[in-house]
């Protein structure tokens, strides 16, 4: 990361943070085996942002190393990092959370 992100972002990262900490220890439970849980990443199409998006996620992705693998959105997932520029959350829709559990960034909030 080039710049310094904003304090806004960095709530928002270590909020998030806590949210996919809590998912991974709940889903981690009773399993004999482990192999580090895979979290998809999606965007909104950024049309009014109020956050750095792309902050936000690369600073959640650096927390969380070693502790779980990330791949797109597109691929077959435990848990997702839905990443949204604005509290309208477009991309928070009944399809993605119709899967896998999903922690929401909603421009100045965290949910999921």
């Amino acid at each position: 990361m080039n710049e310094r992100p904003g304090s806004l972002e960095e709530a928002l990262i270590r909020e998030a943070v806590s949210r996919i900490r809590k998912l991974l220890r709940e889903k981690g439970r009773g399993e004999k085996s482990f192999s580090p849980l895979r979290i998809g990443t999606k965007f909104c199409g950024g049309c009014n942002p109020v956050i750095e998006r792309g902050w936000v996620a690369q600073g959640i992705r650096e927390a969380l190393a070693g502790e779980a693998r990330w791949v797109s959105g597109e691929e077959e997932h435990d848990f997702l990092l839905l990443v949204n520029g604005c509290r309208t959350s477009c991309a928070d829709t009944a399809e993605i959370r119709s899967g896998p559990p999903v922690v929401v960034v909603s421009g100045e909030s965290v949910f999921g």
